[in-house]
């Protein structure tokens, strides 16, 4: 969207500084991102621990940019500067004003596992309505959520938002940004809870995103999780596997082979099956939340249901690499002990040998070695062939492979890849799962260059 001085002035309640012209009426986008900027943009100059927007004042206004939104006045420098008392509440008040702009329903949905993959999926089952715009890369946060918004184009049909959180209260500030007309939240499970405080934790602040609703928002809830399935709003929508679901989960059998999970579903007594394009029973849980969700916003199940199994994986979320005769399941984008889990589920599901390279799982508090015991012991459990562990909490567990079964212990990637190139053989199906902050991908890139450099090939 784009915003005029006058507009840029009343969203923010800044004030005009500095020299410097600006045609009254003319409009540009705002930018966060002084590498990005380009003529005619406002820049808006975030300060932060390691950074300072307003170094890059006179740069971005020399490219041409429209104006600049600052904290303090930059000395010598030709161009309009909206003064705002802090830089970050100016852009997150800039988003409320772009929400205020939206014609069309907005979408918002958070919780512990599986947001990027429900947003994805609930992107693709309401793409019957027309235009939709949905959060890209990571931006889910504190800044994250109103750049999505300010990015939204006017014309719109949808809009869905991620809102991911660490901390308490960042879900409360990001719901009253976005005054969603539909709210999501996938489960509650163990994420950030150094910093959330345990498990119930965890459920007030996702919970948050029920709270404020006004008399006609739709509430969609996850009914087989104890910590959500008494939350009910204006209008409530539910799905999972209990009977009573407004989309029930009836049957979902993973088929790795053929790269997808065959769903049956019951959405207010008619039965429908589809193919979901990924592998897991929690894939299906994530499609039965995006056709609830399309449903509040007006599409039929049978138009939400056919358009779900067009979504794709989202960055390093299970994605398929075939290296050397072998199938690589990138998953390592992010982990806590539920999405290992389910992650694990889906590995042993295959028929072919089974191999877990499992990173550490981060900001999981006091408890962390038992979560990361929990996990390798639920390896095990699962029948996978060897398991190699990367990382400082990993190779603190005190859980024993089975006889005979290999268990790698490295925290160093290149050398753990050169210990599974020596063990790996074609056919076989490696799993690489963990927290962003681990980097199990290193392990993954060092173990592709070792074993086949010139046949690499993404599915």
């Amino acid at each position: 969207m784009k915003f005029s001085l006058a507009q840029v002035l009343e969203a923010t309640g800044g004030r005009r500084c500095g020299s410097g012209d600006v045609v009254d009426g003319v409009s540009g986008p705002i930018t966060t991102d002084s590498r990005t900027a380009v003529s005619g943009d406002w820049f808006v100059a975030l300060v932060g621990p390691r950074f300072d927007g307003h170094d890059f004042v006179g740069s971005v206004l020399a490219a041409g940019a429209h104006g600049v939104i600052v904290e303090r006045v930059v000395p010598d420098i030709e161009g309009v500067q909206v003064v705002v008392e802090d830089t970050t509440r100016a852009l997150q008040d800039l988003g409320r004003a772009a929400r205020a702009r939206l014609r069309c329903p907005v979408i918002a949905l958070t919780g512990s596992n599986g947001k990027t993959t429900t947003r994805a999926m609930i992107a693709c089952a309401v793409a019957p309505l027309g235009h939709v715009h949905q959060t890209q890369g990571n931006l889910n946060n504190h800044l994250g959520v109103p750049l999505s918004l300010l990015a939204a184009p006017e014309y719109a049909d949808v809009v869905v938002l991620e809102m991911g959180t660490s901390s308490p209260g960042e879900i409360a500030v990001l719901r009253d940004i976005a005054t969603p007309d539909v709210r999501l939240v996938t489960n509650v499970g163990a994420a950030h809870l150094e910093e959330l405080g345990g498990l119930d934790g965890v459920a007030v602040e996702k919970r948050s995103l029920f709270d404020a609703v006004g008399p006609t928002d739709t509430l969609v809830v996850n009914v087989d999780d104890p910590r959500l399935q008494d939350a009910r709003g204006p209008c409530t929508l539910t799905f999972g596997q209990a009977e009573d679901a407004t989309v029930q989960v009836v049957e979902a059998t993973p088929m790795p082979s053929r790269g997808c999970t065959p769903v049956t579903l019951r959405v207010r007594d008619e039965v429908l099956q589809l193919e979901v394009p990924a592998v897991g029973h929690h894939m299906a849980m994530n499609a039965a939340a995006a056709i609830a969700t399309a449903l509040a916003v007006g599409v039929s199940p049978q138009h939400a249901a056919r358009a779900v199994v067009a979504y794709e994986p989202v960055g390093r979320r299970m994605r398929p690499t075939r290296v050397g005769g072998m199938l690589f399941l990138d998953d390592a984008y992010n982990a806590n002990p539920s999405s290992m889990k389910a992650s694990l589920d889906v590995l042993a599901a295959h028929d072919s040998r089974r191999v877990a390279v499992l990173g550490d799982m981060l900001e999981l508090g006091p408890e962390e070695l038992a979560f990361h015991n929990e996990v390798v012991a639920y390896a095990w459990t699962c029948g996978v062939d060897a398991v190699a562990l990367h990382g400082e909490r990993m190779s603190q567990t005190s859980v024993a492979a089975p006889d005979g079964t290999p268990c790698w212990v490295e925290n160093d990637p290149q050398l753990l890849a050169v210990r599974l190139a020596a063990w790996v053989r074609e056919g076989d199906v490696l799993l690489f799962k963990g927290s962003r902050g681990a980097r199990v991908e290193r392990v993954m890139e060092a173990l592709m260059a070792a074993l086949s450099p010139a046949t690499n090939g993404a599915d």
